[in-house]
């Protein structure tokens, strides 16, 4: 989605604005986006959650967003989401995004193709006439700190389901209304034949750890697998 990322500099940019984003064609090419588990409950009802590693071999959850290579089937020909269907916070986080710098430090990361000196963007002026966060920006580093506070906690309950030896590779094929073919690969999902014969000291942990809820959210999403091939 990012095709010109820029960090956020008080020096740089004391005088930039970001401009409204009205639509959302900059996601129409994204198949999936990664999703954190304060969002399980509301986008098992829309996407199938899977689990994969990322380049780094970090777990994350993902959002099925279609299976055509760059077509994303929840927005239309002119940009709009899909009505009544669960918006993924990464979505919902753009042009913003933190970057790892220097020592592992987040730096706030913008796509440049939306900065703006225009007097029509001023109400998302980054910072104030004495250099300091504006209550737009304060508004944008208070999502992004929560959603990567949730993607840790993603992480840290895949690892979990990894360490339970409750995570299998799975093959997903769909067939569309057509009659077409496509294969999905290189996920993983929770295998229940193994959750329902855990030892009591697993089932005791996973009950202390309350993530019961979280399993069985993406457990329902995986019948929407079928359901994204007729859209």
């Amino acid at each position: 989605m990012y095709k010109n990322l820029q960090p956020i500099s008080k020096t740089t940019d004391k005088n930039m604005a970001i401009k409204e984003i009205k639509d959302f064609s900059y996601a129409k090419e994204q198949i999936s986006a990664p999703i954190t588990v304060a969002e399980f409950y509301e986008a098992c009802k829309d996407f199938p959650i899977v689990f994969a590693k990322d380049a780094s071999g970090t777990w994350m959850a993902t959002a099925m967003l279609g299976f055509q290579d760059k077509t994303n089937l929840f927005i239309d020909e002119n940009g709009a989401w899909e009505k009544q269907r669960y918006i993924p916070a990464h979505i919902r986080r753009y042009p913003f995004i933190y970057v790892n710098g220097e020592n592992d430090q987040l730096t706030l990361g913008v796509d440049g193709e939306y900065k703006s000196e225009a007097k029509e963007d001023e109400a998302r002026k980054l910072f104030d006439k004495d250099g300091n966060n504006s209550e737009f920006l304060n508004g944008v580093l208070g999502f992004l700190n929560q959603f990567h506070s949730d993607a840790l906690a993603t992480a840290t309950f895949i690892k979990q389901l990894e360490d339970w030896e409750l995570l299998e590779e799975k093959v997903a094929n769909i067939v569309t209304p057509e009659g077409k073919n496509y294969t999905i690969n290189g996920f993983y999902v929770v295998n229940e034949e193994k959750l329902k014969h855990l030892s009591k000291k697993k089932k005791d942990d996973i009950y202390s750890k309350n993530v019961t809820p979280l399993i069985t959210a993406h457990l329902i999403s995986l019948s929407n697998i079928q359901k994204i091939g007729s859209k």
